[in-house]
């Protein structure tokens, strides 16, 4: 049944009035005979072509749909012969899984409203829309990995959200993943992400704190170096003042004055921090004491506000600038985020339940950090904050701060095949840069807050006023400073391996599922070398063509995604647009569970000293003997025999000291005329212990054979070389023989 939204005649399909008419069922639309002859008929040249359009997309899976108004994701799918079932995704917004809640989703508002509202002038696809109502879909496009649940998909349905995505695409996920780098590859996060901790875990607090603290005395050598640099600038500029307008320097202002002996104190919290890194600590004793006390720690970082923050000055501190240069020199050697770190130890405070840079905001003292995070004890309970350090030495485009939107998509964890796109924005703040204040007009770059604001009149002109760049116009603005050739060589190969270390360190977390793919935006910021450093990295990436920049990057990003997921399915040389694979791991097989099933699995332990074989020359006189031999030949395999029957044959032998008179026979029945056995046993006794195969071999030689040799001559600890016994004469018997 259709409903025309623009108040027209209602079509109701022959098939639905039939049923209507033999249920019986109550139909608005039907309440008398005379209103089907008063309905327009629907058209049959309209109706035949949808009926062989959705008999055709039935019979080769092509049923999508889409969640959202994606006009370029519809139109892509439609021209690839894909039949849409609309999807009711107002209703199930209204549930959102904490996963989608606490992941970086920055999908706009207007990607959350119904799709329905496009326009769809001859209603042919409304048509099949409604034929395809119960069919299954084979393709899912949404804006939040909710709305559909992967695992009651089948094998063959694709969708563009792989489950348990947060492990990255959280604020809190990638600060603990990337730390995990070193299992994965032999990169290290401090050189592409800016060091972060969870301040709800109390040994990450700590350490935030210990970090601070050694930052503080980084950051107040690096001022007063910096400070000894505009010194000498500026009186180079004043004599050459003086000398032209013949006047005299003005005196400084008079300015709270700090001790010489805080510098002294961060050069050897430096020392120290480098004798830890080179390993040179360990021969320390524990009960040496640290380089400061907790008192003394108070007492530097008050100081160092005073210093950094007020303008203080430092009294004498000019024979320590060389001191403070050297130290600088070989930190830098060691430690990579060096160049990020500025004179006044800034950084930014994240809720990592929120996205779009809500809630996000930087800070100075340490004091004001621990407390701004303990204002919110359910945050604070979930691991939700963390504290990131802000990079104080971007770089600047005309003086306004900027970051990088760069895009990837994954179609695959296991292999993990990572697909990198050529084309990014960059997204300009509306303020002039600056470390005086620290409000979110100037240091956060995201376009849901800077859309808001009215640019600055002292930005400069060549800004756009919808904050937005093409990554051609920020080539063209490196050429002007002759940089260009810094975007290949620096610029893309870094961002392409931080992203592949992201997602590295996250491939054991994911759930991989064939037939599942998902495009990403990864923010970076670059310093001021042009390497990039990494943000975060949002699901979800907004689509919507809210300025000229990304009405052309968002709609090209949406279609070749759909090249590299659907038409190289089918072929592989298919065009991929601006999608280059930048990354693809070898397959690792994951063993399927099937539930417990502890097995043990060994082999047995072979007898490496068999006693040596025995060599016999006689006929047993039993029948229960067996075939006889003459004689045993060496070869034979000898079973071992227990130690019980040698202590046994050992007292015989001891108690003994006459030959060996006779062999005890079986019964009369069963006797037999033996021969002379002669037995070559070893001149020493083999030792008797427990479980000895020894023992086991003559306690079977003897069980079979019935005999108990007398002793002729004792010899301590050993055997006669020879035991003989006496022949018997053979009797008449009409038996045959034993065989």
């Amino acid at each position: 049944m259709e409903a025309s939204d623009s108040g027209q005649a209602v079509t109701l399909s022959e098939e639905k009035l039939q049923d209507a008419s033999e249920h019986r069922s109550p139909c608005p639309y039907l309440k008398s005979p005379t209103v089907r002859a008063g309905l327009p008929d629907l058209d049959p040249d309209r109706l035949k072509t949808a009926k062989t359009l959705v008999n055709k997309a039935i019979k080769m899976h092509k049923i999508f749909s889409v969640q959202g108004p994606y006009p370029v994701i519809r139109a892509a799918m439609r021209a690839r012969g894909w039949i849409e079932q609309r999807m009711q995704g107002s209703k199930q917004q209204n549930h959102q899984s904490s996963e989608s809640r606490t992941s970086s989703n920055d999908a706009d508002d207007d990607n959350s409203e119904d799709g329905d509202r496009e326009q769809d002038p001859d209603r042919l696809h409304s048509l099949m829309s409604r034929l395809v109502r119960n069919e299954m879909v084979y393709f899912y496009w949404t804006n939040r990995r909710d709305v559909i649940n992967s695992n009651s998909l089948q094998k063959e349905q694709i969708i563009n959200h792989f489950a348990k995505a947060g492990s990255f695409t959280t604020k809190v996920g990638l600060c603990v993943n990337l730390r995990n780098l070193h299992w994965f590859d032999t990169a290290d996060a401090d050189t592409f992400f800016p060091r972060c901790y969870r301040l709800s875990a109390q040994d990450e607090r700590h350490a935030f704190i210990e970090d601070y603290r050694r930052t503080a005395c980084t950051s107040l050598l690096k001022y007063v170096v910096e400070r000894d640099q505009k010194i000498q600038g500026k009186e180079i500029s004043h004599i050459l003042q003086d000398v032209q307008w013949h006047r005299k320097p003005n005196k400084p202002r008079c300015k709270p004055l700090v001790s010489s002996g805080i510098i002294t104190s961060a050069l050897k919290v430096c020392q120290e921090y480098l004798e830890s890194l080179e390993h040179r600590d360990i021969d320390k004793t524990p009960e040496a004491p640290h380089t400061l006390t907790q008192e003394q720690w108070a007492e530097f970082i008050n100081s160092y506000y005073l210093v950094a923050h007020g303008g203080a000055h430092i009294e004498r501190s000019e024979h320590l600038v060389s001191s403070c240069k050297a130290m600088l020199q070989r930190l830098e050697k060691v430690s990579p985020q060096l160049g990020i770190d500025g004179a006044q130890n800034i950084w930014i405070i994240k809720p990592g339940a929120m996205s779009r840079g809500r809630g996000i905001k930087c800070a100075k003292r340490l004091d004001h950090i621990l407390r701004l995070v303990d204002t919110d004890p359910a945050l604070t309970k979930e691991s939700k904050w963390v504290v990131q350090k802000y990079i104080e030495k971007p770089l600047l485009v005309h003086g306004t701060k900027f970051d990088v939107r760069q895009w990837f998509l994954v179609t695959d964890w296991n292999p993990l095949t990572v697909w990198f796109y050529k084309k990014c924005y960059l997204r300009f703040s509306t303020q002039l840069y600056s470390l005086d204040t620290l409000d979110s007009s100037v240091h956060l770059c995201n376009n849901s807050i800077q859309k808001h604001l009215r640019p600055s009149q002292q930005r400069h002109c060549g800004i756009p006023a919808d904050n937005m760049w093409l990554d051609d116009q920020f080539k063209a603005f490196l050429a002007s400073q002759g940089k260009e050739a810094l975007w290949e060589t620096v610029v893309v190969p870094g961002m392409k391996t931080t992203i592949i270390h992201a997602v590295q360190t996250a491939q054991d977390l994911m759930e991989s599922r064939k037939n599942t793919f998902e495009l990403y935006g990864a923010d970076f910021m670059l310093d001021l070398s042009l390497h990039p450093w990494l943000i975060e990295i949002n699901a979800s990436p907004t689509m919507a063509p809210s300025t000229s920049v990304t009405a052309q990057l968002c709609a090209a990003v949406q279609e070749d995604t759909l090249r590299v997921v659907l038409d190289r399915r089918v072929d592989r040389a298919a065009n991929t647009g601006d999608f280059q694979l930048i990354y693809r791991q070898a397959a690792v097989e994951v063993p399927q569970y099937l539930g417990m099933n502890l097995v043990v699995e060994g082999f047995t332990v072979k007898n490496l000293c068999p006693l040596p074989p025995l060599r016999s020359s006689y006929q047993s006189a039993s029948k229960r003997l067996g075939p006889v031999k003459e004689k045993v030949s060496t070869s034979e395999k000898v079973q071992p025999l227990p130690r019980m029957f040698l202590k046994r044959v050992e007292s015989k032998i001891r108690s003994s000291e006459a030959l060996l008179s006779a062999a005890l026979l079986p019964e009369p029945s069963l006797a037999k005329p033996v021969k002379s056995l002669t037995m070559h046993l070893p001149k020493t006794f083999p030792p008797v212990g427990r479980g000895s195969h020894s023992g086991q071999l003559w306690k079977r030689r003897a069980e079979g054979s019935n005999v108990q040799p007398q002793i002729a001559e004792k010899q301590q600890g050993s055997l006669p070389q020879e035991m003989i016994a006496p022949k018997q004469p053979r009797k008449a018997d009409s038996s045959p023989k034993s065989v």
